[in-house]
């Protein structure tokens, strides 16, 4: 059984969501109700979300503890509330991000870029130790450095698992405190996989290294394969890079490892500026998703083969533009509705149509994205895409529209379309509402104002379409 020599032994732990078998559907819920609350007193603030958690599905009878608990781990470990000096709460930057961009891959590379030990997500007794041991350790950067580096000269593929990531690095102050060569680490692992030695795979030894990697899987970094290994995905070189040759720790904490006094008031004093910290430097021309890279390779599955050639079909036809990547044609979601639209037109034998489907310039503010039609009458389509972006399948039944789409939707009525778009690594799902303004006054959908109108909608709002290619 392989053990770190003693006098290296440490135990890195986090808190751990409540709702970790449902982060991407809880996280898009609460980014949303957090940015209807907007800036409270703590006490105020605390209750509306509280509230607010309670209508998720499935936690009406949930607890008080629970509850708060769900309040606490959003805040600590998520970084999706933000603290004032003036004793109020707010909802943070990324929570903001999340909220309007609805793009979960690049929130959680936000959460893994800025993710450390020790750091504001732990509780300040557990900081106070860790900085005495002289831990500083980002496990993102380190394991993908690892990763990038065994697969250098490999021919057979490198994947880690939980347990060589716990046993091997988080649990090791050569790692986390002095920051053993990525090469050393290898060395080891590879040694002892030669040599049959195991490790403890005990669930409650393994799991807050297991969280990481499953955060990493999340923000679409690492694979998880069948072997129960993680392997590095490196479609996106220049997110990879990044986090790699990021050196930056929280400032506020730099000083204090040469503080021979240190106390557990110099801790406490730190927490607002964490929460700042985690929220600035968001870089998101880096960090956005290029949705053809989320793509799994087909296999049996007929779902993952159709998206797969969609968006190949798709990219096919920007590349001929001389542009490839999403983030140089805008968003996604609008070029598969364009070409669902086209297709839609032609098997109506409207080729005419299909060939006027067009994007909206933006400098018209129009209050929707496509202009299309419905086909045997040539009537006009006003079509909104909203698009929600994840690695794995999701059931969020919101989106948001600003005050011009909620107006144009008001002046329209039945030629305005909403086409809520969710795709993931295997699947693109496709639901058509047809004229929110009606459905909301007759009673079909939910509006909630802010900065335009929120909308929750169900199975009876609209229908699922096949998304045509």
């Amino acid at each position: 059984m392989y053990r770190v020599p003693e006098e290296f032994f440490v135990r890195l732990h986090h808190c751990r969501p409540r709702f970790k078998n449902d982060r991407e559907n809880v996280l898009l819920f609460i980014a949303s109700e957090l940015c209807l609350i907007g800036e409270l007193p703590e006490a105020d603030f605390a209750k509306e979300l509280n509230s607010a958690i309670k209508r998720f599905p499935g936690n009406s009878a949930k607890k008080g503890k629970t509850i708060d608990n769900w309040r606490t781990e959003i805040s600590s470990l998520l970084g999706l509330i933000e603290y004032t000096e003036d004793n109020t709460c707010k909802p943070s930057q990324m929570a903001e991000i999340l909220n309007n961009g609805q793009d979960l891959i690049e929130f959680f590379r936000f959460f893994c870029y800025k993710f450390q030990y020790p750091g504001g997500h732990l509780k300040p007794k557990k900081s106070l130790e860790l900085i005495k041991l002289g831990v500083k350790f980002k496990p993102v950067g380190y394991i993908l450095k690892l990763l990038v580096e065994a697969n250098k000269n490999s021919d057979k593929k490198f994947g880690i698992s939980k347990e060589e990531a716990t046993h091997c690095i988080f649990n090791d102050l050569r790692v986390v405190r002095d920051h053993r060569a990525v090469e050393d680490t290898i060395s080891i692992i590879l040694n002892n996989r030669s040599s049959g030695i195991e490790y403890d795979g005990n669930g409650d030894i393994i799991r807050y290294a297991g969280d990481i990697l499953d955060y990493m899987v999340l923000a679409n970094l690492l694979d998880f394969k069948p072997n129960g290994k993680y392997y590095i995905r490196t479609v996106e070189p220049e997110v990879i890079n990044t986090i790699c040759h990021d050196d930056n720790y929280f400032p506020e904490y730099e000083p204090l490892y040469n503080q021979d006094d240190l106390e557990l008031q110099d801790i406490t004093a730190t927490q607002l500026a964490w929460f700042r910290y985690v929220n600035t430097d968001l870089n998101a021309e880096i960090f956005e998703t290029d949705i053809f890279s989320i793509v799994d390779k087909p296999d049996d599955d007929n779902e993952s083969t159709f998206i797969a050639e969609l968006l190949d079909s798709i990219r096919v036809k920007q590349r001929a533009n001389g542009k490839v990547k999403t983030k140089e044609i805008g968003d996604v979601g609008e070029a598969i509705a364009i070409q669902h639209e086209q297709v839609r037109l032609r098997k109506l034998d409207r080729d005419d149509l299909a060939k006027k489907v067009v994007k909206m310039p933006e400098a018209l503010a129009a209050g929707y994205d496509l202009n299309s039609y419905e086909g045997i009458a040539e009537k006009k389509r006003c079509i909104e895409v909203k698009t929600t972006i994840s690695r794995n399948k999701l059931n969020i039944q919101r989106f948001h529209l600003t005050p011009t789409e909620w107006g144009a939707a008001d002046t329209y009525q039945d030629a305005y379309y909403v086409y809520r778009l969710m795709i993931s690594a295997k699947s693109v799902t496709l639901f058509i509402m047809r004229n929110p303004v009606k459905l909301y006054k007759n009673d079909i959908i939910d509006m909630t104002p802010r900065d335009g109108v929120d909308i929750t909608y169900n199975g009876k709002s609209g229908k699922t379409e096949e998304v045509l290619s």
